[in-house]
């Protein structure tokens, strides 16, 4: 596991510097703002945790909507970029290097757990599902969003950065090729999450739709640890 997760923060830490150049999340910035805000009112100010920050855009979001936010992330040059995004946008963002498995963080720390694009790229997503339960309070809010990236019609060649280090991972990633929303509900719902709400129909237009030949289906849902 330990030579897949260097794999993996070494992989996104060297795109990190031409990550954001066709990235969702900068030509569609205020779309997401928009959608995280009506998934995530403010007022009341929450604490949040981005887990798997990347840039940053998930955090950056949350915090200019008015939120105390944490990112967390164990590549290196993706935090060095997600800083540069906070100070240029001057939003106070905590940016924390680490392990998504292997949060350094109290149980029932925070108020919203995010996780946005993170699920594909993980060798265990059930331990993380797990981490994200621990660190929720009763009744906090976990703020999911991915997608299938990748099927038989969208090759890796179709994604706006080189994937052909990326494919060694192939097996050893449970999602490699994405998951839809029905991946998302079973997941959910089998580590008990409930009041399950789907937010993507809310984008003006469809936030990945030049990734490939047609949109990429996705999804944005917020859903409730139990108290």
């Amino acid at each position: 596991m330990t030579d897949v997760k260097d794999t993996i923060f070494d992989y996104w830490s060297r795109w990190a510097p031409n990550f954001n150049s066709a990235a969702s999340h900068v030509k569609h910035q205020s779309a997401w703002r928009d959608v995280f805000a009506a998934a995530i009112p403010c007022p009341p100010r929450r604490s949040c945790l981005d887990l798997g920050t990347g840039t940053g855009a998930c955090a950056l979001a949350l915090a200019a909507n008015g939120h105390e936010v944490t990112g967390l992330d164990g590549a290196a040059g993706m935090l060095a970029e997600a800083r540069r995004a906070a100070d240029n946008q001057g939003i106070t963002v905590t940016f924390v290097e680490g392990d998504v498995d292997q949060p350094s963080f109290p149980e029932a720390a925070f108020d919203v757990v995010s996780a946005r694009n993170l699920f594909w790229t993980l060798p265990d997503p059930d331990r993380t599902i797990r981490e994200i339960t621990r660190l929720l309070r009763p009744g906090g809010i976990f703020l999911f969003s991915d997608g299938l990236w990748r099927t038989d019609a969208v090759s890796p060649a179709s994604s706006t950065h080189d994937m052909t280090d990326y494919a060694v991972l192939r097996d050893e990633l449970p999602y490699y090729r994405g998951l839809t929303s029905e991946h998302a509900h079973a997941l959910l719902g089998f580590h008990g999450f409930t009041g399950v709400e789907h937010w993507e129909g809310r984008f003006p237009e469809h936030p990945y739709a030049h990734q490939a030949a047609g949109a990429c289906p996705f999804f944005v849902i917020t859903a409730c640890r139990p108290a």
